[in-house]
């Protein structure tokens, strides 16, 4: 029993639909993944300058913040009571009357500073070489200052000339920026200038202007500065992962504490210092990812449209087709017989077009198969049409051909037997549609011998056919109707001996990359005075003796051959007549 294939065919229309939905889908994720990048490229160059902005802007603030600070003590030095006591070799002998006029002064030189308009600065202090204390303080705040300046000296290289940045650990509000002193004349060392800053009020000062989410970071070797207390963790990180060198900006991503963060980096030129602005990377994407999700909303909306579209379009493809199988279905159940019109679309209509011509086709060649059939049958030789059973008249003829055998006729036994054998090729072949040449020309010969008894010799007959063509396969009764024509018409009614030719020979076909055989038939009797058309050919009930067999036959050669095997008849009154036709040559093995 055959297995039922369960394998769901999928259809047209689902196939259209998925197909459109893909390519559209397709194309925009692929248009979403280069605009996420393009875009993403685009915002990183604005973040890059974003933070090479602020990074300048913040550093412009602390050099010129510097400068400031560095120029405070040199304008302390223009006091000559304070540059005398420091220049001289002990100091210890300074009044505190002195002393307090030094620091009024240095108080009223500070305050004509642009620093003391920030209010970050909580005290000044100078010190001389043999530990000599000038100070003031800014802020209002009193607070103690010994151990601070202590400490600081202790880790002072005195003979730094450049202005020196420091912080201390126990002292975290502080930022203290320290210059030595030098004799203008001998340069000597001759004291050291403090000034110290509120940590918190000077960066909160740097950052002003600055996103809340950045943060700035000052570090170097000895110290981490950071404007949000929050980072410092990160802004230690961040200094040891590397020191930058060059005075040109470095913008670049880290990774600080388990996250991803953007930083823009410079060496500040005199302090040793580096400056850098960082920001988290998740929030300066954040303009990023809410593009996206309306870029997003926007890609399910087209697919949505996209899949309605393709529903849409594929029903539109769809139904001509739909339509065109419901009427074949019809046609196939007898209940129409050509497709109708299909105007919805140019290609259908030519392939409703299309289909109805193969069914014209189909039905000429059923029509000329069942004529082929039917002149196979009319092939017969019309003394077989006899309500006779075929056995008994056998039986019949051999008792005949037994008798003339006992009275020593032979003609008359040779002639009931070339009949009998005729008879029963007509009989036994009828449903053979080809034949070896061989056994065909057995047939043609018993039939001339009986028309050469019948006419006294009178008709004399050369066959001429090569050895090797007698195995080929050639069409059931072929030769003999043309034989009997030529007896009849030609012959038959000529006054004297007449010859008759029966000639087949191997033809190279130009149109065919076969060989092909020539039959022909050759006489030379009364002929032709009008060629006749052999198509045109009518049965007559009056006239037994018409051309109906060849019309026959060359309805059959036509249908077995195609157009170039029809007969051809060629005629000289009375001299020469040609009724010829050409085949394939086909062997044994080959399949007609």
């Amino acid at each position: 029993m055959e297995q039922k294939n369960t394998h769901k065919i999928i259809s047209l229309h689902t196939f259209i639909t998925i197909a459109i939905c893909l390519i559209v889908t397709v194309t925009l994720l692929f248009s979403g993944f280069f605009y996420y990048n393009k875009t993403a490229g685009i915002l990183l160059e604005n973040y890059e300058r974003s933070f090479t902005s602020q990074l300048t802007q913040v550093n412009q603030k602390i050099s010129d913040q510097i400068a400031a600070v560095d120029s405070v003590a040199p304008l302390f030095l223009s006091d000559t009571r304070l540059l005398d006591i420091l220049e001289s070799p002990d100091s210890s002998h300074v009044t505190s009357e002195q002393k307090l006029a030094i620091e009024r002064q240095m108080s009223s030189m500070y305050y004509r500073t642009s620093i003391a308009s920030h209010n970050f600065t909580d005290s000044i202090f100078i010190i001389s070489k043999d530990k000599t204390l000038f100070h003031i303080y800014t802020s209002g705040s009193f607070e103690p200052y010994e151990e601070q300046n202590a400490a600081l000296l202790s880790t002072l290289d005195k003979s730094q000339p450049y202005l020196i940045c420091r912080i201390l650990p126990f002292d975290e509000n502080s930022i203290y920026f320290i210059r030595n002193l030098f004799n203008s004349n001998t340069g000597n060392y001759m004291g050291t200038f403090f000034i110290r800053l509120n940590r918190e009020r000077w960066m909160d000062y740097c950052v002003e202007g600055l996103d809340p989410s950045w943060f700035i970071c000052l570090y170097n070797q000895e110290m981490t500065l950071v404007s949000n207390e929050a980072m410092q963790s990160q802004s230690m990180e961040l200094a040891a992962l590397s020191a930058v060198s060059s005075s040109t900006i470095s913008f670049r991503e880290e990774i600080l504490g388990g996250q991803h963060y953007f930083v823009a980096s410079e060496r500040l030129s005199g302090l040793g210092l580096t400056s850098a602005v960082v920001a988290p990377k998740d929030l300066l994407l954040k303009d990023l990812n809410s593009t996206l999700k309306t870029y997003l909303l926007f890609l399910a909306l087209t697919v949505f449209i996209a899949l309605a579209a393709a529903v849409l379009i594929s029903q539109m493809i769809t139904t001509p087709i739909k339509r065109m199988i419901y009427h074949i279905n019809q046609i196939s159940e007898g209940k129409s017989s050509r497709l109708p019109s299909m105007k919805m679309y140019h290609e259908f209509e030519i392939w409703a077009d299309s289909f109805n011509r193969m069914l014209q086709q189909l039905d000429t060649y059923y029509t000329d198969n069942f004529q082929k059939r039917l002149l196979l049958k009319n092939a017969e030789i019309r003394a077989l049409q006899a309500q006779m059973n075929p056995h008994f008249l056998f039986n019949v003829l051999n008792t005949i051909a037994w008798k003339a055998q006992i009275i020593n006729n032979e003609e008359i036994y040779q002639m009931v037997i070339s009949l009998g054998e005729l008879l029963k090729a007509n009989t036994f072949s009828r449903e053979a549609d080809f034949i070896e040449l061989e056994k065909e020309m057995s047939y043609v010969k018993f039939y001339v011998y009986l028309q050469q008894r019948r006419f006294e010799d009178k008709i004399d007959c050369i066959i001429q056919i090569p050895e090797e063509l007698m195995q080929c396969k050639v069409p059931c009764f072929c030769i003999q109707p043309l034989v009997e024509n030529a007896i009849i018409h030609g012959l038959e009614p000529k006054k004297g001996k007449g010859k008759l030719i029966i000639q087949i020979l191997t033809a190279d076909s130009k149109d065919c990359a076969d060989q092909e055989m020539e039959i022909a038939i050759i006489d030379n009797g009364v002929g032709f005075t009008d060629i006749p058309d052999v198509r045109n050919i009518s049965s007559s009930s009056k006239d037994s003796h018409t051309h109906i067999g060849l019309k026959n036959l060359d309805k059959r050669l036509e249908l077995l051959f195609g157009e170039s095997a029809r007969i051809k008849i060629e005629s000289i009154p009375n001299l020469c007549t040609t009724i010829s036709f050409r085949i394939p040559k086909k062997g044994e093995t080959h399949d007609i």
